[in-house]
């Protein structure tokens, strides 16, 4: 079984790893997750997915001397060898500083000179700030917890009926279309197959208040429901569901409550037609506030407006 490290460079990943199994880093076979670098180039922080390989044997001594030679990788050998010149940056090729080829000019020009210094200052600070907002859009960072999620294992499959069994396959297929990286674990009520996502990937499904993953459940209940299967398929990823549907409540009824103080509808930002859904539910049967979507095309706000008093009879 495979298990996922992380470390400051792959070696510090590969260490680790070896640490925690209990094995030498030559009997270890892994694959990059996660690799993350700075803005020029150099690695700052890298996941690994790695696992025991039973039938490794020891590196000979010439294999021992190259860095990273004792834990094989998913590398092709017809790959071109790896660059060993001095080291790259991305500031291109250096060039004299100015105040050295300033003084090679001798004194001639000297006011020019340094009005010229002054423009390349203003210059310079406007050039540091773009450099800065360059470099933190181009670091693709890691947020807190990260690591916890990559290392979060998929529980045992329980025992699946020929439905959900046709669901799981029907996923893992779309999954590998997409390029994605998931594991699926199925379970079952009398009403729905609940699919759930664990992996390397999971971040993606649950970014933009779930689109991706609301997406993905539209698009399974569309191609497999009435065709494949009978009842409704619900995915999910990492209890991101059940934590939505409490915010979501939440934010209803705490706008419930300034309906009912001030009078006047209150509108909540653009929904999907599945959010949208939680909050008329957590407002059905309240007897002051009622609900109602507005607007055209899949994304709507919903309305919270006071419910008309019951006619007299």
């Amino acid at each position: 079984m495979s298990h996922r490290f992380e470390g400051h460079n792959l070696e510090d990943a590969l260490n680790n790893a070896a640490a925690t199994l209990g094995v030498e880093r030559y009997q270890l076979t892994h694959k990059i997750l996660v690799e993350k670098r700075g803005f020029l180039g150099g690695i700052k922080r890298i996941v690994i997915e790695a696992e025991v390989n039973a039938n490794a044997t020891p590196p000979t001594p010439a294999d021992a001397s190259r860095p990273g030679a004792d834990a094989p990788s998913d590398v092709d050998p017809s790959d071109p060898p790896a660059y060993t010149g001095p080291p790259r940056t991305a500031l291109g090729p250096q060039r004299e500083p100015r105040e050295s080829r300033d003084r090679g000019r001798g004194g001639a020009g000297g006011g020019r000179g340094r009005g010229g210094s002054r423009r390349d200052d203003r210059r310079g600070g406007g050039g540091d700030g773009r450099g800065r907002r360059q470099q933190s859009r181009r670091e693709e960072t890691l947020e807190p917890g990260d690591f916890e999620r990559f290392a979060v294992e998929a529980p045992e499959q329980g025992p699946e009926s020929e439905a959900a069994t046709a669901v799981r396959q029907w996923c893992e297929q779309v999954l590998s279309f997409a390029k994605l990286n998931a594991t699926i674990r199925t379970e079952e009520n009398e009403t729905q197959i609940i699919v759930r996502l664990f992996g390397g990937d999971s971040r993606r499904f649950i970014e933009e208040h779930g689109e991706l993953l609301d997406a993905f459940q539209v698009l399974a209940n569309k191609a497999l429901v009435g065709r494949r299967v009978e009842k409704d398929i619900e995915l999910d990823c990492e209890s991101f569901k059940q934590r939505r549907v409490s915010d979501l409540e939440e934010r209803a009824r705490a706008l419930a409550d300034r309906v009912r103080h001030d009078g006047r509808e209150q509108l909540l930002p653009t929904m999907s037609p599945i959010e949208r859904r939680i909050v008329h539910l957590a407002l059905q049967d309240d007897e002051a506030v009622t609900t109602e979507s507005r607007g055209d095309g899949f994304y709507k706000r919903v309305a919270l407006i006071p419910r008309p008093p019951a006619a007299e009879s």
